[in-house]
């Protein structure tokens, strides 16, 4: 178990070895729900379907300009 305080403002610093074990990373939503006189926080998935098409778009080959294909096939 874990002790943690509670600031001023409201705010609670999840020990570095918690995050480190869920994968808690600096600017990830965590969900925030009371079950009766407990708190519990659920880390939010990221979007996966926005992640795939930024990673396919990593893996498309490089289309070649007008300027580059004229560059290598130009014979004089």
């Amino acid at each position: 178990m874990y002790k943690v305080s509670l600031s001023a403002r409201g705010q609670v610093v999840i020990p570095a070895a918690l995050r480190k074990k869920l994968g808690l990373r600096p600017g990830m939503s965590l969900a925030v729900h009371d079950s009766g006189n407990k708190i519990i926080f659920i880390p939010e998935m990221e979007d996966p379907v926005g992640q795939g098409f930024g990673f396919l778009r990593r893996l498309q080959p490089h289309e070649k300009t007008g300027e580059e294909e004229i560059g290598t096939d130009h014979v004089e």
